[in-house]
């Protein structure tokens, strides 16, 4: 019942996130949008809000890639960090799990996984 809670508040704050983004993602046709991203994600909440040193599903990292592969402009990977982070401070993330998803998942980013990271550098 509180994962159903944690996934629903998840949604609702990416796809808040989304609507609010629309218009300034109009112009990048290749880049994922967060409305886009958001479904992706949802086989990695059992991970993020795990605390007992629990692996990523490959559903997980295969969607995790599929949005790294996606991002392709620096606006784009900064919205999503954002949308991201708004999303993640609405639930009970862990957040070392959050920051362990890059390495478990193999792939980088320009920025890391964490809750408290400055979108904007």
């Amino acid at each position: 019942m509180m994962m159903e809670k944690n996934i629903a508040a998840l949604f609702m704050s990416m796809m808040a996130l989304a609507l609010l983004s629309t218009t300034s993602n109009a112009s990048r046709i290749n880049d994922i949008s967060c409305l886009e991203a958001t479904p992706l994600l949802l086989p990695c909440v059992p991970f993020l809000e795990a605390t007992d040193g629990q692996k990523p599903s490959d559903s997980c990292c295969s969607a995790a890639n599929t949005i790294v592969q996606k991002a392709t402009s620096p606006q784009n990977r900064k919205d999503l960090c954002e949308c991201f982070k708004s999303a993640a401070s609405g639930i009970g993330l862990n957040p070392e799990q959050l920051k362990q998803l890059p390495q478990l998942c193999n792939f980088t980013l320009s920025f890391p996984l964490d809750p408290n990271v400055d979108c904007n550098t």
